[in-house]
């Protein structure tokens, strides 16, 4: 019976510990096995997922290619690099070529892993943190400025000889108090959605200018985008043009013209403290007109930039695109071999090059 029992758990532990050790090799196998098929001749291999990303690679009929994983409608792929060389990453569409491998249940091939987004999706991502970086911090610089100047002119305490009592003169003091509590929780959190923002933009502004020296044809956006991103920085140009004019001019006319708001006369009041209320008053609304006045020509000055650059991109796409719109002269064809793409790996990084052949 001891023998028997013995056997037996020898045996378990065999089976089990086969087991344990032919799942990774035959999973590991069954995921290296993956690999994709040109349904016909011409299966590009690109750089990139883009059609405007170079070609590495042209696959024949049947040619076969290690599969990786997926990036939107494109397969990820190895390109077998040269001898002594590492292997490249390319990346194929999903329809020129064929998954062929033994799947589970036919199940299809998934990427294990988190897979490393191409570096036109990481460029994408930089621009959108750059933008919502510089919105970032507009309004939480806008948010401290209006903390500061609403305090400033609406809740300033003036002397104690501007109230009729000190009851009033110290009731005012409290609500300035008060709201200057108010005021520093709003422009210490300003100033950290200010700070937070700018942290964005400029780390943002970091990663695309290490992107655009990697693959220059990053920049190079099709004409109808850039017309269109340009037509749409003239358009907002004008309107904070307009605003900063109508803020700024307004202002000034309010302050000037309108006699209640004018320099207060002594002779217009029976009670001192009446005359030094009036004077507060002024006070106030002066500091007021300057606030108005400088965010006025701030953004006036903002939206005419916006404005001449937007118009002077939008004249120079036009320009390209009459040009373009000629017809092409005449040229002489010149034996010879035209240049070819070179995609090579080579201390670590890989080049990218064209070869003119005589």
């Amino acid at each position: 019976m001891r023998m028997r029992l013995k056997h037996g758990l020898v045996g378990a532990c065999i089976i089990f510990l086969g087991v344990s050790l032919a799942a990774p090799v035959f999973g590991n196998g069954l995921v290296s096995a993956q690999q994709v098929r040109a349904l016909s001749s011409g299966a590009t291999v690109r750089l990139d997922p883009s059609d405007s990303s170079p070609v590495i690679a042209n696959m024949a009929a049947g040619a076969t290619l290690d599969w990786i994983g997926e990036s939107g409608s494109y397969h990820i792929v190895s390109v077998p690099g040269q001898p002594g060389q590492d292997d490249l990453i390319g990346y194929v569409l999903a329809s020129e070529v064929e998954v062929v491998g033994g799947v589970a249940g036919g199940a299809r091939p998934a990427a294990t892993g988190s897979v490393i987004p191409d570096i036109y999706t990481q460029y994408d991502r930089s621009k959108a943190r750059r933008s919502s970086g510089l919105k970032r911090s507009i309004w939480g610089g806008s948010a401290a400025i209006v903390a500061i100047a609403t305090t400033q002119v609406f809740f300033a305490a003036a002397d104690e000889n501007a109230y009729a009592d000190s009851a009033s003169h110290q009731s005012a003091v409290d609500r300035h108090s008060r709201v200057g509590t108010v005021r520093n929780v709003f422009t210490l959190a300003g100033t950290g959605i200010l700070t937070w923002g700018a942290a964005d933009f400029f780390l943002a502004r970091r990663d695309m200018g290490t992107m655009e020296g990697e693959l220059p044809t990053l920049t190079d956006a099709p004409l109808e985008e850039q017309y269109g991103d340009a037509s749409a920085r003239r358009r907002s140009g004008k309107r904070k043009f307009l605003w900063g004019t109508i803020m700024a001019g307004s202002s000034y006319a309010t302050v000037k013209w309108l006699p209640w708001l004018g320099v207060p006369d002594r002779e217009d009041y029976d009670m001192e403290w009446e005359y030094l209320s009036a004077v507060h008053r002024r006070d106030r609304i002066e500091t007021a007109n300057r606030w108005f006045i400088g965010v006025g020509s701030v953004l006036g000055v903002w939206g005419a930039v916006d404005w001449v650059l937007g118009s002077r991109k939008m004249y120079e796409i036009e320009a390209i695109t009459r040009v373009t719109a000629l017809p092409a002269p005449q040229r002489t064809i010149v034996a010879g071999g035209g240049p070819d793409l070179f995609v090579r790996r080579a201390a670590g990084r890989t080049e990218i090059g064209l070869v003119w052949s005589r």
